[in-house]
């Protein structure tokens, strides 16, 4: 007897979502970082949520690769690049934190926010194409 297993489609789906808020706080994390320089939003002070924000799209990105595993899909590509964003972020963290006392490491940090977006990108477009079989 074999056993069929299916992929739930509505954690892709919730997945796909989570990839989305990432890359929002992608764009965020960009704003507010430039905010460093003098640019500001009125008179808001925004440096502060630069580090939180970056915190919490590493949360999401451990989320959306717990969805993808759990979604029971065979995809070795959905699940390596769910793995792929969270270890992305978790390396951008530690260089932001480098950033404090080495300033060129902040060329490093907006390359990298570079390649999270991209990445989180391609993967935004693989989930919603995968849940909406």
């Amino acid at each position: 007897m074999s056993e069929e297993v299916s992929v739930d489609t509505k954690k892709l789906d919730m997945a796909a979502k989570a990839t989305l808020a990432t890359m929002l706080l992608v764009l965020w994390q960009g704003a507010s970082g430039i905010s460093r320089f003098g640019y500001t939003f009125g008179d808001m002070n925004i440096v502060s949520s630069h580090a939180h924000s970056g915190n919490l799209a590493f949360v999401i990105a451990i989320v959306i690769a717990i969805l993808v595993v759990r979604s029971k899909t065979d995809s070795s590509q959905l699940k390596g690049m769910s793995f792929g964003l969270a270890g992305m972020l978790f390396f951008q963290i530690g260089f932001g934190y480098m950033a404090g006392s080495m300033p060129w490491m902040g060329m490093i940090h907006v390359m990298m926010a570079l390649g999270i977006m991209s990445h989180a990108t391609i993967l935004w477009y693989h989930l919603s194409k995968a849940s909406s079989q």
